[in-house]
């Protein structure tokens, strides 16, 4: 009766498609996965997904995804081993029905019946028919929708039929050579294997084109039970020789191999190479955690489709070739930093770490990211503890692209303040008190809640009056919050949203006293942080982190990657400033230990110390890349400070951010070289507001110093002098003068006056002498004027008159002698007989 029914079957089912095959092929009533009769097409098929870095110019293997292993070949990559074994494993006649073999389920229904055995009867176009439908059924969105589809595709005679009919379509509308490609790419070979390519690589470690008669026998004997006949299990080898011999057997029989073909393959035993394929991120090495990023990059961006299961859907099915940003020659050299920097284990009783990611500055594009501990996402550290050396968060990332909830940035986050400074007209060489103090409710309006705050210095003696200058570089946070009292809370914390700054838990931002020094619930990761201090290098222009440069589909096609979004976020003179301060960081200040790693590269930097040495940072870099340091506590609340020699170099937890942010930048420089000059700041943003001083005189000491604090200025005494008009002890004069500009901030001093000066006693003046004009007339030059000068008449005037008379005789004289006359006043005339060559008035 079974093969009564079985024909029949058949039989109706060719008849109706002989008579009628417009109405079999377009009968709407075959609801679901099979309802494509006519317009069936040749299926997408899932493909697994590449990840791809450069090194040395070339694209490397990081890492794969599937839940399908394959890699879809060409008719060209079909060798006759392949096309010759499939044939004689599912379907000798395949070339010459027209998708159902009514003579191969005639000949499986009297064996099955009358042998007992279970040989099936589906053609090659049938079997790949019901494969593609499971396929489509596999990529809906709901398990449930997964379910009931897979129901449609393997159960029941309705099945069995719409199959057929789909098949015949099938072969209406694609070559046999197509529809036999399609099949070898889509069959499963057992577990996550599918296609004959990756069967090959997987069973053999050859691609197809290279498989032997015996190989692809033994490969095409799996479909027939991939469980029962996989080969990568010991067990298993027996069960599918005799398959494979089967189909051996069959090939031969239908002359598709020689005799002697059949007998050397028979003869040949089976011997797999098994070459696992990784999926996932675990096999990427020292780049997992990147990896474990760009991942999360597709599963976020609903550019790669609406829901976050249907773009890890793609990823693991779409057979994209992602090509990224990852440099794995200074990948590697990050790690050697990090390793040669940070231990992966904690100290004890803590829990501490690292990260480190570098970004090119103008493109936002990743260059490297490395982390302490080794990448595990089978274990979380939760349940391992803080012991465990390896983890599957990602340090370097926000907590929605697998990464941590962020630290504290600490001093990092003055960046923010000292451009709210200069754009509000200040300047690095005006001074503030650099001494912290209690602020009162109020001194920071808009903040939430507004104080009272008492913060303090990180070191005794860093306070007192100092430019903004040298409070950057040594990072005084008295400075800072000087500075952050002149300006407005909201304005920084809204400078910092503009510059790309936001928490690493998506939460809003908090805008309290605290965040001025970095050190409140404004948490943040290493990546947000370099992509803020890229924008300084890149004079202004802000870029987005992006980690991908191009996805090439299957099929060729490009898919569209996230794009960095660059936009000018700060003026360049501001840029250029803030370079400028922060070079000095470098040079001379709390990072003068890494200047060194930039080789001759102009370079900026900025460190950053939370509260009780938490967290510690070096962020900075050159004009060409950017990297940002981390060392600190994943968890927990450790003083870095007093943990010593717990870095491999030998340095104290606190300090090994400097060998671990210099190696990497030394790195870096070498292969992507920064400029070596930076431009110098308009004179505005080193001056700054220039006050004009105040005129104090004659008020009291207190008084002018009052004023002259409440002006910008400090103020000092510098001694005192008298005045005629001005009470003692009350201010008499200032330097700078009243009235003069001054930088903000610059010392004042303040002259104060000693009283009316003494009147000394006066004396009547004394009447000039007068006395009688000597006579010397007649007399020798040289003896008339020495008689002159012995009478104190000093003033004389020789008018000379060359008559040849000897000796050089006085022949006139005015005034002259006997007359009263005032020596000191009195000019006299001489006239000498001869010239002045021979009588000189000596």
């Amino acid at each position: 009766m079974l093969g009564i029914l079985g024909i029949l079957v058949v039989a109706g089912l060719m008849l109706t498609v002989g008579v009628a095959p417009a109405i079999a092929l377009s009968n709407d009533a075959a609801a679901g996965p099979f309802a494509l009769a006519a317009d069936l097409k040749i299926a997408k098929l899932q493909q697994k997904t590449q990840i791809y870095a450069k090194q040395n110019g070339k694209d490397v293997l990081l890492a794969s995804f599937y839940t399908q292993n394959r890699a879809v070949i060409t008719w060209d990559q079909v060798p006759a081993s392949v096309k010759n074994a499939t044939l004689g494993a599912e379907d000798p006649r395949f070339y010459d029905h027209g998708g159902v073999d009514p003579m191969g389920i005639l000949s499986a229904l009297v064996n099955n019946v009358v042998h007992g055995s279970n040989r099936g009867a589906s053609t090659i176009s049938q079997q790949y028919v019901k494969n593609v439908c499971i396929q489509e059924a596999e990529l809906l969105p709901t398990q449930t929708q997964v379910d009931a589809a897979y129901a449609q595709c393997t159960g029941g005679i309705q099945r069995k039929l719409k199959e057929a009919r789909n098949a015949i379509a099938l072969e209406k509308q694609y070559t046999k050579d197509e529809i036999l490609l399609g099949y070898l790419n889509i069959a499963g070979f057992g577990g996550r294997i599918y296609g004959i390519e990756s069967a090959a690589q997987y069973y053999y470690g050859v691609h197809a084109k290279d498989l032997t008669i015996a190989q692809a026998a033994s490969l095409m004997a799996i479909v027939n039970n991939p469980n029962y006949l996989r080969i990568d299990e010991k067990a298993n080898l027996a069960a599918n020789r005799t398959r494979r011999d089967y189909v051996l057997d069959t090939e031969l029989k239908y002359k598709l191999i020689s005799q002697a073909e059949h007998d050397a393959a028979i003869k040949t035993p089976i011997t797999p190479k098994i070459t696992p394929t990784t999926t996932g991120c675990a096999g990427a090495g020292s780049a997992a955690f990147f990896c474990d990023y760009v991942v999360n990059v597709v599963k976020n961006d609903p550019a790669f489709g609406k829901t976050v299961g249907e773009r890890y859907n793609k990823l693991q099915s779409a057979g994209w070739r992602i090509y990224t940003t990852l440099d794995l020659g200074l990948q590697a050299k990050a790690d050697a930093s990090m390793k040669a920097s940070v231990p992966a284990k904690s100290a004890p009783g803590t829990d501490l770490g690292g990260a480190a990611v570098s970004v090119e500055a103008g493109t936002g594009r990743i260059l490297s990211m490395v982390e302490s501990k080794r990448y595990d996402d089978t274990v979380s550290a939760a349940t391992k503890g803080a012991d465990y050396t390896a983890t599957s968060v990602n340090y370097n990332t926000d907590t929605a692209y697998g990464g941590s909830a962020g630290f504290q940035p600490g001093s990092t986050f003055k960046i923010f303040t000292l451009i709210d400074w200069l754009e509000n007209g200040h300047g690095l060489n005006e001074i503030v008190q650099g001494s912290t103090r209690p602020y009162p409710v109020g001194t920071f309006p808009c903040a939430n809640p507004d104080g009272p705050w008492s913060p303090g210095n990180d070191t005794a003696g860093e306070g007192g009056y100092q430019t903004v200058l040298r409070g950057t570089e040594g990072s005084v946070n008295g400075v800072f919050t000087s500075m952050a009292s002149k300006l407005k809370l909201c304005d920084i914390m809204q400078k910092s949203v503009e510059l790309g700054f936001h928490r690493a838990d998506n939460a809003p931002l908090e805008a309290n006293p605290p965040a001025i020094l970095g050190s409140n619930a404004n948490t943040a990761s290493p990546l947000t942080m370099a992509s803020v201090y890229a924008t300084i290098a890149n004079k202004g222009i802000y870029c987005s982190s992006v980690a991908i440069d191009r996805i090439v589909s299957s099929d060729g096609t490009t898919v569209a990657p996230p794009t960095a979004d660059c936009h000018r976020a700060l003026p360049e003179s501001i840029a250029i400033a803030v370079g400028y301060a922060f070079h000095d960081v470098l040079t001379s200040g709390t990072a003068y230990s890494d200047a060194g790693s930039l080789g001759g590269a102009w370079g900026f930097a900025k460190t950053g110390t939370t509260d009780f040495a938490h967290s510690t940072w070096v962020v900075g870099g050159s004009t060409k890349t950017v990297t940002a340091a981390w060392v600190g506590n994943v968890s927990g609340q450790a003083n870095l400070r007093l943990i010593p020699g717990w870095s491999p170099s030998g340095l104290r937890a606190a300090d090994a951010r400097h060998p671990l942010w210099s190696g990497i930048m030394a790195a870096n420089e070498a292969k992507y070289p920064g400029d070596t000059t930076w431009p110098a700041p308009a004179t505005q943003y080193l001056t700054g507001q220039e006050i004009q001083v105040p005129d104090v005189t004659g008020a009291t000491l207190a008084d002018a110093k009052a004023t002259l604090l409440a002006a910008g200025f400090q103020v000092k005494t510098g001694g005192s002098k008298p005045s005629p008009t001005v009470p003692s002890g009350s201010v008499v004069s200032t330097n700078p003068a009243a009235g003069t500009s001054a930088v903000a901030g610059a010392m004042v001093t303040l002259t104060k006056s000693s009283g009316a000066a003494p009147v000394q006693p006066t004396t009547a003046p004394t009447a000039p002498t007068t006395a009688t004009v000597p006579p010397v007339t007649g007399s020798p030059l040289t003896q008339a004027l020495a008689t002159l000068s012995g009478a104190g008449f000093a003033q004389r005037t020789v008018t000379y008159a060359a008559t040849g008379a000897p000796g050089c005789l006085v022949t006139q004289q005015t005034p002259t002698g006997g007359t009263p006359s005032t020596p000191t006043t009195t000019p006299i005339q001489l006239t000498v007989a001869g010239d002045q060559a021979s009588c000189p008035a000596q």
